[in-house]
């Protein structure tokens, strides 16, 4: 039995419990999912309905029990073919996705900021993080105080809306096979997981390794040499870190590397060179064993398995990166090198279902079930997000070539 069998049979026991909502679709601004919206509302609409989770309880019992006998797949194929069954089926599809996609949380929000957005169509986002910091002048008794500014600095910004249609069709209805189909959600959930971890690592990782335009020579950002990940070069990269100043005020920046990131083939390093008490150094012809600072740094390790994935030319499994913490830091706010940003109102995948295409000549609703124009019912996932880079002070990287 799969894993979302699983949570389907307790979705069956617990749904009376579970809450989904889905206001602010309307900021959704591209008219070609307008009918999708529409869908949207009536789904808000029916939740308000009295019964209404009674009667989803009841699709998640019957869509439970067909998953353990022939019987009750018989029983499910009937409920099919009724007017309201299909709707509260897809409903349940729709809370088993968004159960799905909570359960699952990634882990760039360690080192990137979290954001929402409202727009599409903006290419660019102010902010105003830059100067501001200089140390306070000596003011006369009267005064004048001088008058103290900040930087405008604009960066780069996309965002888009994902998705995919999939379709369950007549024929399967009638298939005895349930696996057809019931996996879908946990499917999409983990498409829209992955399609997020994806674009989050194209904010700080390019086709070589570190991404150019964020880690650079010029920046500073970029380790001499590209030493590979070792206890040495990782104590290089926290000075390198720790010397950052505001380019504006000449000022320190106060603020401290939190999370190191690596690939999954450099994890194993990762962990002994975190962990390890003692170290060998290699200094002088006889080496000597001491003292290990490296825990005292306090760095998290994030395993990013699409780093190898986007860095495809080269580096993929060598590069390596520090980050700031995104939200705090030790004199307030802390510095992010890019912010990743979903929907407002949308921050979860949204499941909508297709309005049948057909009735029956008698009236009422097609006895197949809601069938659209290709004898199918179809279900589509939209998600929404986007993101771009911030702060190169944030980071520092290398790509572990050695050259």
């Amino acid at each position: 039995m799969s894993a979302l069998k699983g949570a389907l049979q307790e979705l069956a026991n617990s749904v009376q419990g579970v809450t989904l909502e889905r206001e602010g679709v309307d900021t959704l601004v591209e008219g070609d999912i307008t009918n999708l919206l529409e869908a949207g509302r009536r789904l808000d609409a029916r939740k308000r309905q009295p019964g209404y989770e009674a009667k989803l309880k009841e699709a998640a019992d019957i869509i439970a029990k067909a998953m353990k006998s022939r019987y009750g797949n018989v029983v499910l194929q009937e409920a099919l073919r009724t007017s309201e069954f299909p709707t509260y089926f897809g409903d349940v599809l729709d809370r088993t996705l968004l159960a799905r996609f909570t359960e699952w949380v990634p882990q760039f929000p360690a080192y990137l900021k979290i954001g929402t957005f409202t727009d599409f169509t903006r290419s660019k986002r102010i902010t105003q993080t830059l100067g501001g910091t200089e140390p306070l002048e000596q003011v006369g008794e009267f005064g004048p105080y001088p008058e103290r500014g900040v930087v405008q600095t604009h960066y780069g910004w996309r965002g888009a809306k994902y998705g995919a249609d999939f379709r369950i069709s007549w024929h399967m209805l009638l298939a005895d096979d349930l696996g057809a189909f019931t996996d879908f959600p946990a499917l999409l959930a983990s498409a829209a997981r992955q399609s997020e971890m994806r674009f989050a690592t194209e904010l700080y990782v390019d086709a070589n390794g570190p991404h150019a335009s964020l880690i650079n020579s010029s920046n500073g950002n970029l380790l001499t040499g590209n030493p590979p990940l070792s206890v040495e070069s990782l104590e290089t990269a926290y000075t390198v870190f720790s010397q950052m100043v505001d380019p504006v005020t000449g000022n320190p920046i106060m603020n401290r590397p939190a999370v190191l990131v690596v690939p999954p083939a450099l994890e194993v390093p990762a962990r002994k060179i975190l962990t390890a008490t003692q170290v060998q150094q290699q200094d002088s012809a006889t080496p000597v064993v001491t003292n290990s600072i490296i825990p005292n740094f306090g760095l998290q390790l994030v395993v990013d398995p699409y780093i190898p994935i986007v860095a495809s030319n080269a580096n993929g499994n060598t590069s390596w990166f520090l980050f700031a913490n995104p939200n705090n830091g030790p004199l307030g706010p802390g510095l992010a090198a890019a912010q990743f940003d979903r929907l407002r109102g949308m921050e979860s995948p949204l499941l909508l279902q297709r309005v049948p295409a057909f009735t029956s000549v008698g009236g009422g609703a097609d006895p197949r079930g809601p069938l659209d124009e290709n004898e199918s019912i179809t279900y589509r996932v939209v998600h929404a997000f986007g993101g771009g880079q911030l702060t190169w002070q944030a980071v520092v990287g290398s790509n572990g070539s050695g050259s």
